[in-house]
């Protein structure tokens, strides 16, 4: 009895997990450049001396999804979307960051910041600036960055081996940990332009339907098993 309890239990879990997930992509179908992530479960076996088996769901981990959304003219100079793949590169309080989401703007200073004030930095690791008496900035698509008077800087696209090993921190930032980026060489830049959510919300929405349906029969079977387990310590004094 009891391992149907715990078998309930631990899909009840994964449910909550996978749960958790749908409902997060669904929270950023509106941010820009977001990739949804899907769960990774895993059957667990818990061998038993003369009796069979117990297979649980684990908890495995997660993929994102790293397809491109949709690509949206904005008409703002300083909104750049990234083609193929590869990241741009952030420098943040806490240390480099990376991110698709190429919405920036200039701060007092002229240097290009994000929403969060945080500098995009060329491919020398320097922040990237322009002079503010110029107003006309273009965005070549292998990330040089002219104005009236000429070249000034390149932005640092960059790539990884496996960019699943990318851990999001907010705000569409992405620590690479110890992992090293290489140079981004099949990726463009798109200027005046930005990049979807890749979220599709129908399929979300259908999958949170399938999850809490799922999580229903689960405790339904718990409830069962409750009963039949109560059913049993009534019935165990009339037997002896």
């Amino acid at each position: 009895m009891e391992n149907a309890v715990f078998i309930g239990l631990s899909q009840q879990m994964a449910l909550k997990r996978r749960l958790d997930i749908t409902a997060n992509n669904l929270a950023n179908v509106n941010t820009t450049a977001f990739k949804s992530e899907h769960p990774l479960f895993e059957e667990f076996l818990v061998e038993r001396a003369n009796q069979d088996s117990v297979s649980y769901v684990q908890d495995y981990g997660s993929y994102r999804d790293l397809r491109e959304g949709e690509f949206t003219h904005t008409g703002r100079p300083l909104d750049l979307a990234v083609s193929g793949e590869g990241y741009f590169t952030i420098e943040t309080p806490q240390g480099t960051r990376y991110t698709r989401n190429g919405s920036f703007r200039l701060d007092p200073e002229g240097t290009v910041v994000t929403i969060d004030n945080n500098a995009l930095l060329d491919e020398n690791n320097r922040k990237i600036t322009v002079d503010l008496q110029f107003q006309d900035v273009s965005f070549a698509p292998d990330g040089t960055v002219t104005t009236a008077p000429g070249q000034t800087q390149k932005i640092s696209l960059v790539n990884f081996e496996n960019p699943q090993v990318l851990k999001q921190v907010g705000n569409g930032l992405y620590d690479a940990e110890d992992f090293r980026p290489q140079a981004a060489v099949e990726a463009t830049i798109m200027q005046r332009t930005l990049e979807k959510s890749n979220v599709q919300p129908i399929l979300e929405m259908t999958a949170m339907i399938d999850i809490m349906r799922a999580y229903q029969s689960a405790q339904q079977l718990l409830d069962s098993e409750h009963d039949l387990q109560m059913k049993t310590i009534e019935e165990m004094p009339t037997l002896q």
